[in-house]
């Protein structure tokens, strides 16, 4: 049974029929990152070193240190899986993060202020670039590193996003008289969260955030945190982001972000198509 074959059957289960239709239009496809097996090649890595392009200085914080290395994707493989991803189409994205560990975690990184942005970083190296891999700084977080491989998952708008209350919320409902609605319900929503075991590592689709829409913590830092979050301007910009990159908390790794958080890559197109990102930003979550 496929991802989507099991997602069909949970909304069959719990959800009315008018309802399922509409839930089962908003599904976007994803890459679930799972370690690499026999049968399986790899999409990416995570921890380990980078190989970094000749020439090219480790990246830094300004005025605060080098960046942890996360790990990097294959656009070459990912495309593989004809999915409608937010990423270059061929060579290598390389991903970094102030983790805290140079700073004795003095300072933090987060889309709630967008001047430490600079915290994280998506390096993409052209396939035809000569590259070695780079022995870390001193000082800097070296996470064991793990093969991974790709399988094609389907994600849902969490039920405080906005694609899923423009589908099912009325006009002037009451946000707390949401959650009676079905798809808000918590045995659903229980069914499709069990049906994944192990980290969530995730290449595109809808995030899995832990406290709400990352979308729109990245488009408030894009208008550098100066607009009310009501905003409509907030909601626009918020629309032009897509996932990229889900990095989980990960015992196996040592990777515990927060309490037991997420770190997100985000990307922004200039049209729907999917064409190669003009920006790219980051955001994390905790519990």
């Amino acid at each position: 049974m496929t991802d989507e074959d099991l997602v069909r059957e949970i909304a069959n289960r719990y959800l009315p029929e008018d309802v399922r239709q509409r839930w089962l239009q908003l599904l976007r496809p994803a890459i679930q990152l799972i370690p690499v097996t026999a049968a399986q090649g790899q999409v990416g890595r995570l921890g380990g070193l980078p190989t970094l392009p000749d020439g090219l200085s480790w990246p830094t914080w300004e005025g605060h240190g080098p960046l942890s290395y996360i790990g990097e994707l294959d656009c070459d493989r990912l495309a593989e899986f004809s999915l409608e991803l937010p990423a270059p189409s061929s060579g290598r994205l390389l991903f970094f993060y102030f983790d805290g560990s140079y700073d004795d975690h003095e300072t933090t990184v987060g889309a709630w202020d967008a001047a430490t942005l600079q915290g994280a970083r998506a390096v993409h190296v052209p396939a035809d670039v000569s590259a070695s891999v780079r022995e870390a700084p001193d000082g800097v977080t070296i996470y064991p590193e793990a093969r991974m491989a790709g399988r094609t998952i389907m994600t849902a708008p969490g039920w405080e996003h906005p694609d899923l209350i423009d589908a099912f919320m009325e006009p002037g409902q009451d946000p707390r008289s949401f959650m009676d609605h079905p798809v808000a319900g918590d045995d659903f929503n229980e069914a499709l969260d069990e049906r994944h075991t192990g980290p969530r590592h995730q290449v595109g689709g809808y995030a899995a955030p832990v406290q709400g829409p990352v979308e729109d913590e990245v488009a408030h830092a894009a208008l550098n945190n100066e607009v009310p979050w009501t905003d409509p301007r907030l909601r626009a910009e918020a629309d032009r982001w897509e996932l990229l990159f889900q990095v989980d908390s990960d015992d196996d790794l040592d990777m515990m972000w927060g309490d037991v958080g997420t770190l997100y890559w985000l990307a922004r197109t200039a049209d729907p198509a999917y064409d190669e990102p003009t920006a790219i930003s980051f955001t994390w979550q905790c519990s």
